[in-house]
């Protein structure tokens, strides 16, 4: 149902401190699109480590929706040298954090992959959520990550009624493999599976409730550079 490309995206906000390699991270921005509503507030603590602070002041009923952006930025920090690696639209949040519910850390007996004070569930209902010193770290993703920048932007889209951006998160990251290093991944009953630059397709859930207007497509596309 999920690919495991996308279940490994999701580990970011799940993070556990464990011993290998942590990404650097270079830029974490989260905007919302209802300040209203749903606001956050964020940082990163030494390149390394992510604290971000949701609040959600209303209930949001009706469905949930994720759009998922990878790119593969240029080696030198402004360079035109980059591709989209995954693109995916409509995926049901609902069913994803199931999914993630379900996976439990290997060196750490009935530990989920999400963090318990973040969003786990639904419907999203009013509440303070937040992750605390979240680091990103490599074995928790299941398939090797090739040495380079990367960048990420995951969109969360209610359908209710109307369709409806509610927030967006970027993060801009690199990874760099010391020589000779190997590691398994952290996921029980996984197989490491190595990722290639080939751009893959894009992928998007079968459905007709939801179509991007241009203003839409637009805010993605400028968020995205």
């Amino acid at each position: 149902m999920w690919p495991l490309q996308s279940l490994a995206l999701f580990s970011c906000l799940g993070a556990l401190q464990v011993h290998s390699i942590r990404l650097r991270l270079e830029h974490f921005y989260v905007k919302s699109f209802v300040p209203d509503d749903m606001f956050a507030e964020y940082d990163i603590v030494d390149y390394e480590k992510i604290n971000v602070n949701l609040t959600v002041q209303v209930p949001f009923p009706g469905k949930l929706l994720i759009h998922i952006f990878v790119r593969k930025l240029s080696d030198q920090v402004g360079g035109s040298n980059y591709f989209d690696l995954i693109r995916m639209t409509n995926k049901d949040l609902c069913k994803l954090l199931d999914s993630l519910r379900n996976i439990t850390v290997e060196e750490i007996p009935g530990e989920s992959l999400l963090p318990s004070t973040f969003v786990v569930s639904c419907p999203l209902v009013p509440g303070f959520y937040f992750v605390e010193n979240g680091v990103i770290d490599s074995k928790l993703v299941p398939f090797r990550i090739p040495d380079g920048r990367y960048m990420v932007l995951f969109e969360l889209i209610q359908v209710y009624e109307e369709v409806m951006k509610l927030i967006s998160c970027r993060i801009k990251f690199s990874i760099k493999t010391p020589p000779g290093y190997t590691e398994p991944s952290l996921f029980k009953n996984s197989e490491e599976n190595k990722a290639t630059e080939k751009p893959v397709e894009k992928t998007e859930e079968a459905s007709t409730e939801v179509t991007q207007s241009k203003e839409d497509s637009s805010e993605v596309s400028n968020d995205y550079e």
